[in-house]
């Protein structure tokens, strides 16, 4: 999202592909490009992540990459 809320890109479970449990890492790699396909300009952008197993939210368990996540949303620095 713009940092006034607009949605840029919307990543699905398709496109993320399978997570690898207990490392919670992918081999998705955004291009920094909008839901058009048009790249986005330089600046800082918000994401928040939203997991559900068979429609049911999840529990989120602490770690100490919280204090990088404030109200369940981060920040991305976009430079080319």
């Amino acid at each position: 999202m713009t940092i006034t809320g607009k949605v840029v890109k919307e990543i699905t479970q398709d496109e993320f592909g399978p997570i690898k449990i207990g490392i919670n890492i992918s081999a998705y790699g955004w291009d920094g490009a909008d839901n058009f396909g048009d790249r986005l300009a330089n600046g800082v952008y918000l994401y928040q992540v939203m997991t559900r197993i068979e429609g049911q939210s999840i529990k989120k368990l602490e770690t100490p990459a919280d204090r990088f996540v404030i109200h369940n949303t981060g920040k991305i620095y976009l430079l080319k």
